[in-house]
């Protein structure tokens, strides 16, 4: 049975037939530009590489890399999907990212944090007032050696770093860093 065209799509077609040959050109572009976007949305589902992907469990450890996790809202979702004891290892520079609902989480599913990167002392501050441990280390190896001799069998640590990429520093490259350094345990 043959399908009903709206009258926007023939009116479209019309245009692009009759008045400016570019509208196929744009058209077409669009339509590729759609497909891109939806291609992006679809690799932020779990599962996809650095989206709460599951990089190795070790002495009953297991260990989660969310280098996806850039924004307050992605960072509260991490947290949320936690369902085990965990030790956050993140990269919060300000205290604005820790919204009521993450420092919520926090305190309902998190052990301890581990503040990886350049010392700020509000943010410390404000997961301290949690009652939650807070650690600081500097290198994403140091990290993840105290996240995991701060965990006990059948917690997670999740990496969650909170920030957009510093520089050139992309997600990727932050989740392969942490993901190198779960390898050298």
């Amino acid at each position: 049975m043959p399908t009903k065209k709206t009258n926007s799509f023939r009116l479209f077609e019309q245009a692009k037939e009759t008045y400016n040959p570019r509208v196929g050109t744009l058209s077409e572009h669009l339509i590729r530009l759609r497909q891109k976007n939806i291609a992006e949305s679809l690799s932020d589902f779990e599962g996809s590489a650095h989206k709460l992907e599951r990089v190795k469990s070790f002495s009953g450890v297991e260990f989660i890399d969310d280098a996806r996790s850039t924004t307050a809202n992605a960072v509260w979702y991490s947290l949320q999907s936690m369902t085990r004891p965990t030790v956050w290892i993140t990269n919060i520079d300000t205290p604005e990212v820790l919204t009521d609902d993450i420092l919520e989480e926090v305190r309902k599913k998190v052990k301890e944090v581990v503040l990886q990167g350049v010392y700020n002392v509000d943010v410390y501050q404000k997961i301290a007032e949690t009652g939650v441990p807070v650690m600081m280390t500097m290198s994403m190896e140091d990290a993840v050696n105290h996240a995991f001799y701060s965990c006990e069998r059948g917690d997670v640590v999740l990496y969650a770093p909170g920030i957009h990429g510093s520089g050139q520093v992309t997600y990727r490259e932050r989740g392969e860093r942490f993901k190198a350094s779960v390898a050298q345990l």
